[in-house]
């Protein structure tokens, strides 16, 4: 053999040339067994056993298998039970899963009205149960959409969504503007009402993946900071208050609360600085492309 060869002739060590053949030290020293592993033994006694608890409840797992087994005096362990009702396929069936969704990338807008999200968070509200849903910007983090009520429908999701189109665009949004409207799998956005109602406004739906709320980042953060700083500080009595509550919220939220992602400005200062650079860029290219006056 080379290795053989290169210590006796040029000596070398084990190490030294296996290495100037390339050869690991296990590849070099291994030794097949030449058969395959034995087939386990499986004791009949035992099979009985199991099959005779299972009989007595079908539903049981491989678990309560073996807790029933050893208030009867058996001393085996779960691992030996599990073995034995995988043999006699005695275990339980598996949950079949679903589809599996593509989880959407992270986005970071850098203009308004390109990246929207909208979801919805109960609020108690004394004997009842308040539904606020909000549309947010992710760029300006106004909230041109928003409905509390005692209903959480699609019908509620739908009117939402709408009232923020048409309140950034004056009607459905134009056709050479692509806006993306990010929602989660929930009954009121997967809703055909919904899908319908966003085609016509010409919106862009992207879903969030499953239990990924981190896909909604902009929403879900506008959501803790509403229960930190106003549901949980506060215990409405009714509805009326909740609501209540919320409006003054809003309205302290959009024009004096500022924001560390903002550059500690508001969302309506960032806004309103971005619509007044829009406007002067516009009035801009009118002017150039005027046609000159003759002289």
């Amino acid at each position: 053999m080379l290795v053989d060869k290169l210590t006796n002739e040029h000596r070398l060590n084990q190490s030294q040339a296996l290495r100037a053949v390339g050869l690991a030290r296990s590849t070099y020293h291994h030794r097949p067994t030449g058969g395959r592993r034995q087939e386990r033994s499986y004791d009949p006694v035992l099979c009985a056993a199991i099959t005779a608890v299972r009989a007595k409840a079908l539903v049981y797992g491989y678990r309560k298998t073996w807790a029933r087994l050893r208030a009867l005096g058996w001393p085996v362990n779960k691992k030996r039970v599990l073995r034995y009702a995988r043999h006699l396929g005695l275990l339980q069936p598996r949950k079949v899963k679903g589809r599996t969704f593509t989880r959407p990338a992270l986005v970071r807008p850098t203009v308004s009205n390109v990246y929207w999200e909208e979801d919805l968070t109960p609020v108690w509200c004394g004997d009842q149960i308040g539904y606020l849903f909000a549309v947010i910007d992710g760029y300006d983090k106004k909230l041109p959409g928003e409905h509390f009520g005692d209903r959480c429908r699609a019908d509620e999701a739908a009117d939402v969504m709408e009232g923020a189109v048409r309140r950034r665009f004056g009607g459905p949004v134009p056709p050479d503007h692509r806006l993306v409207l990010r929602i989660d799998r929930g009954s009121q956005f997967i809703a055909r009402k919904f899908r319908d109602r966003a085609r016509a406004l010409n919106v862009v739906l992207q879903f969030a993946g499953i239990k990924c709320p981190d896909d909604k980042p902009y929403i879900e953060a506008f959501f803790s900071k509403y229960k930190v700083e106003e549901v949980y500080r506060n215990e409405y009595r009714s509805l009326v208050e909740g609501k209540s509550g919320w409006e003054l919220y809003r309205t302290w939220y959009e024009n004096e609360r500022v924001h560390q992602s903002l550059g500690y400005r508001t969302p309506h200062e960032v806004y309103e600085a971005q619509k007044m650079n829009l406007d002067l860029s516009v009035k801009m290219t009118n002017i150039n492309q005027a046609p000159l006056c003759p002289k």
